[in-house]
């Protein structure tokens, strides 16, 4: 399978199943995509709200993996509890949105690497 149709099969089995059913690549594709959704939509305090604070480790990770690094440094500043400085929202947002530090042939590479 090349990574263009597993990153469609990971998003498609994401929206289906949800985060928590899918493991390894299938889970950070899946997780980078809806990070990108909730940002470009709703922001990124709707992403928290449906998966809460915690899960950002797991979207962190997913950046990580695509070179994302700053991305995944303000989602591990936000995977804690307590109140959340609307500056940091803000800016993981921004850099969410603004796809900052990566490329749809990250995504791939992630993808071919992990087959």
């Amino acid at each position: 399978m090349d990574s263009d149709t597993a990153i469609r099969e990971a998003v498609e089995l994401g929206e289906r199943y949800g985060l928590a059913s899918l493991a390894g690549v299938q889970k950070l594709v899946f997780a980078i995509s809806e990070a990108e959704v909730y940002c470009d939509k709703d922001g990124i305090d709707g992403l928290i709200h449906r998966y809460g604070t915690s899960a950002m480790r797991t979207f962190a990770e997913a950046f990580e993996g695509v070179g994302a690094t700053e991305i995944a440094s303000a989602l591990l500043a936000l995977a804690k509890d307590g109140p959340i400085p609307e500056a940091l929202l803000a800016h993981a947002n921004s850099l969410i949105a603004n796809r900052r530090g990566y490329a749809y042939e990250n995504l791939q590479a992630l993808v071919s690497r992990s087959a």
